[in-house]
């Protein structure tokens, strides 16, 4: 809009602006010229005929106002409208005149106009409901066109039916109602905490059904970091439950399906041109991230950050230990999820079972192995490995890294047999062994085969690094044999298998995340199993762990008595190599050294992602620097504020190449500080990568070619007097070459040592109290009328179920009898802790008979209905007059037998009767 005709300089600034920031940004969105009307008049334009008066150069004062940047449909209805700065202001200062230019349009076409406000390099978004948020870009006119439609035909979410085919469990559906009402308020993202095996997926399958039938959203996308929970979330989600058009992107790119599922990685893919950035900003309505830990996947959060979407993460982690990163990625204040579904409340529910544990201490394991102690044969086993037993001592904490002893696999697999849950006919029961590494899950296949030789068939590797491995995980779940699966990282997640009652740590796991996740695989209720005859006695009331102690470290009381939330991760290689570089400019250098640092630091910064919207966001503080290239040590304060967080997003690089980079460059500090020592260990690292590099020669033509200068930095003479020069010459001339180092892999030393077991503690799961629930029933008036004798009537019951309901939203008479299949009242007196002396429904029968039947006469018709009447309320605990209308009372027609002051009468006397005393 021009608003200061005289100011020139702001007229051609703004043009700058929408040239080279605004107008490329259209164009990647995929808008035509001809739907992109720039300078029009807001006042004089008549939007419903689709004529549009623009600026001529003459203003009248007072009346006139033009729109930067007016997009409109294909039939050139207005879609949206832009409100342009230029680059050296606040978007935000255009906030006033964009809502007066929609108002202008939303006068004549009677609908609601989206506003976009914009300085080139910051892009914030304005919908028809109001809600502001900063967005990566503009929207495409066909993603634009179809928000619009979606505007215009919602409805409240959290008044639209959940599907309880998707959802079936009280508590679960409780969570999308509450989901639904959190969205009905505005809000655009949630975070949903669900213990595994509480059913997280199909809570987000109900969720997105319910906001499509709202007509909230349409192109949803649910995205994971592994291929199996993307096509569980597919097939067992999308194609089961919905009628939409379902693509997974990993099978090709399209833009023609409704629902889509990806893994981060294949929407990351794509050179030069990241696949995601092939959509706009505003393609998805809806996206749900599974396993929603930025330590796991997208750590740059450029998915995120990209998509303008309702957001929805899906975690399992225990709330004590999540990171708050998450918490504030999903909007989520004070460490809280939106809607939380914990381990302890689902035991405590019966929708997971709890598990027991032996924790085992084993000599080698603990104590580790002493050479000189060795038998004369154990000796001569290392001997012939080259390793001499009399300076020899392995430490515990070294099993499967530095030794491997068999005996000690021996005495687990003999400790698990003797322990663990077993079916009828004598084989272990579905059974994970976390192994060490993929060499000790193949070393403890060989051993089972040999101690029981019955069981091989039943027990079978399953690592990454097995053809076909997919194949095995799908015979572990579906069929009998395997029983037991010998696994590194495959199955510590996102693998369904309720019939594991098993569970076997031969490895420590400092990851609360990744133990939770561990632990979920034996969860499951017996509800959840389809073969129980795989099951001890057919039943599943815990599951066992079998936690074998690694150097005195204990998973199971490590993660049950340790509160902390997971650690965020650290800082990437690039990012500290660019930090040292910024450190480096506050030491006293010269021309030369500053030279060579600073054009270090001006090629990152020129290597930045610009497709980025959070590197645009600092294109102001990225040119400032630029212009003033030659006095960086000015803007170190800059520099760290600024650029260190968008280096992140820079191109990630070999990391051996980095690695390399990073050690090499604490060299320019060595030097200048002259630390002579740190110059000589670094040399033994440099010259270690190299010779290691230089073997490759005669098979690699880049390293031939560079074979000078690769055996130039291993002779004594060039690191006499290092300097910034040479210093640069290995990052320039070497660096590259290090994506051929390939580590020399250190021999396992195979030391069969005998092993016994030290210790052995039990350890029972406690699950916490419901400390809400058990202020409320020591409070509450009617609970105590009921300990105290007093009884409640039928009246009474229902408000106590209205007020337990408002507390624990599943705690109804209904839910209580139809999903716990127990009667309500012996539910109610179990969990105040009074005994059942009497059948609560004999009782409340008895009662009707002498209240209501008692000596009245009634003829045989009305005797049937009383009848009815008398079992549905025993059910129920109360009637109301309105359910004589209802079935299954409706059937008998009571209105043919009884007046109306008489059924009201009925009702009235049953709601006096004592149903519990």
């Amino acid at each position: 809009m021009v608003e200061e005709f005289d100011d020139v300089i702001d007229l051609i600034n703004e043009n700058q602006t929408r040239k080279q920031y605004i107008d490329p940004e259209l164009e990647k969105a995929g808008w035509i010229r001809k739907y992109i009307k720039e300078e029009v008049n807001s006042f004089k334009s008549d939007f419903n005929q689709k004529q549009f008066v623009f600026f001529n150069g003459s203003v009248e004062k007072g009346v006139d106002r033009f729109i930067d940047y007016v997009l409109l449909d294909e039939d050139n209805s207005v879609l949206a409208i832009i409100e342009a700065k230029r680059f050296s202001k606040d978007e935000e200062m255009g906030r006033i005149q964009a809502r007066t230019y929609a108002k202008d349009i939303e006068s004549q076409i009677d609908r609601k106009v989206p506003i976009f406000l914009t300085n080139g390099y910051i892009w914030r978004f304005i919908d028809e409901d109001g809600i502001e948020r900063k967005v990566s870009g503009p929207f495409s006119q066909e993603d634009l066109r179809r928000r619009n439609d979606l505007y215009h035909k919602s409805r409240d979410p959290k008044d639209v039916k959940i599907n309880l085919r998707i959802v079936d469990r009280p508590r679960s559906q409780q969570i999308v109602r509450k989901l639904s009402e959190h969205f009905s308020q505005g809000h655009r993202k949630a975070l949903v905490q669900m213990a595994t095996g509480t059913g997280k997926t199909r809570v987000a399958m109900a969720l997105i059904k319910l906001l499509i039938d709202a007509n909230m959203v349409r192109n949803v996308l649910f995205i994971a970091d592994r291929i199996a929970l993307v096509n569980q979330a597919k097939n067992n989600g999308f194609e089961e439950f919905f009628t939409e058009p379902v693509a997974s992107l990993r099978d090709g790119f399209t833009t023609s399906a409704r629902l889509y599922v990806s893994t981060i990685q294949t929407l990351s893919s794509g050179k030069p041109k990241k696949l995601y950035r092939k959509l706009s900003p505003g393609f998805f309505d809806l996206i749900v991230f599974d396993e929603a830990h930025r330590s796991i996947y997208d750590k740059n959060n450029r998915i995120n950050e990209y998509f303008d979407a309702i957001k929805i993460g899906l975690t399992a982690t225990p709330r004590e230990h999540e990171s708050r990163n998450t918490y504030a990625l999903f909007g989520c204040e004070d460490n809280k999820p939106t809607v939380e579904y914990s381990y302890d409340e689902a035991v405590r529910d019966e929708v997971l079972v709890s598990y027991r544990a032996e924790i085992i201490d084993t000599k080698v394991l603990a104590l580790g192995i002493e050479g000189t102690e060795l038998s004369k044969s154990l000796k001569d086993q290392l001997r012939r490995q080259e390793i001499d037993p009399n300076s020899t001592y392995f430490d515990g904490p070294q099993f499967d890294k530095v030794f491997m002893d068999d005996k000690t696999n021996e005495l687990i697999i003999r400790e698990f047999m003797n322990s663990c849950y077993k079916s009828d006919e004598g084989k272990p029961c579905k059974t994970i062994f976390f192994c060490a590494s993929q060499r000790h899950a193949k070393h403890m296949k060989n051993i089972f085969g040999k101690v029981y030789p019955k069981l091989s068939n039943d027990v079978q590797v399953i690592t990454s690094d097995m053809a076909r491995s997919e194949d095995e995980v799908k015979r572990f779940q579906k069929e009998s044999e395997p029983r037991i699966a010998l696994s590194v990282g495959m199955l510590d997640t996102g693998v369904d298998i309720p019939e594991v009652c098993n569970l076997v740590f031969v490895k420590p796991v400092f990851s609360h995340i990744r133990f939770w996740q561990m632990i979920g695989r034996g969860t499951r209720n017996l509800e959840s199993c389809k073969h129980r005859d795989w099951l001890q006695e057919r039943g599943k009331h815990d599951f066992l762990i079998l936690d074998f102690k690694i150097g005195g470290h204990s998973n199971v009381k490590y993660h049950d008595i340790k509160v902390g939330a997971e650690r965020g991760p650290g800082t990437d290689v690039i990012t500290r190599i660019f930090e040292n570089r910024i450190e480096l400019l506050d030491k006293p250098l010269d021309e030369k050294q500053k030279k060579i640092v600073s054009n270090k630091i001006l090629y990152s910064i020129d290597n930045l992602d610009e497709e980025s919207s959070i590197t645009r966001e600092m294109l102001p503080a990225i040119n400032t620097i630029k212009q003033n290239s030659f006095r960086l040590e000015k803007y170190v304060r800059e520099l760290k504020k600024d650029i260190v967080p968008l280096i992140m997003f820079t191109q990630e690089a070999n990391p051996n190449v980095s690695a390399f980079i990073l050690q090499t460059e604490k060299l320019f500090s060595f030097v200048l500080d002259r630390k002579f020592d740190e110059i000589e260990n670094m040399r033994t690292y440099v010259q270690e990568m190299v010779e290691n590099v230089l073997r490759k020669k005669d098979s690699l033509s880049e390293v031939g070619n560079n074979k000078d200068n690769l055996i130039k930095v291993l002779q004594d003479d060039f690191w006499v007097d290092l300097t910034f020069d040479d210093v640069e010459f290995m990052i320039r001339e070497l660096s590259p070459l290090m994506k051929y180092y390939e580590p020399t892999r250190k021999k396992v030393i195979q030391i069969d040592a005998p092993d016994l077991v030290l210790s052995r503690d039990k350890f029972t799961k406690k699950i916490k109290e419901d400390v809400e629930l058990k202020d409320f029933l020591e409070s509450n008036l009617l609970i105590q009328n009921i300990r105290g004798g007093k009884g409640i009537t039928s009246g009474e019951i229902r408000r106590l179920e209205a007020q337990l309901s408002a507390l624990r939203p599943e705690l109804t008479i209904e839910n209580v009898q139809n999903f716990q299949k127990i009667d309500f009242m012996v539910f109610l007196l179990d969990i105040i802790g009074m005994t059942v002396k009497q059948d609560p429904k004999a009782v409340i029968e008895t009662k009707f008979n002498e209240f209501i039947i008692g000596n009245n006469i009634y003829n045989s018709k009305q005797l049937d209905f009383l009848l009815m009447l008398k079992k549905v309320f025993a059910d129920r605990k109360y009637i109301e007059l309105s359910d004589m209308a209802r079935l299954p009372l409706s059937e008998e027609h009571p209105r043919d037998y009884f007046q109306l002051d008489e059924l009201k009468s009925i009702v009235d006397k049953c709601n006096a009767i004592k149903v519990c005393c």
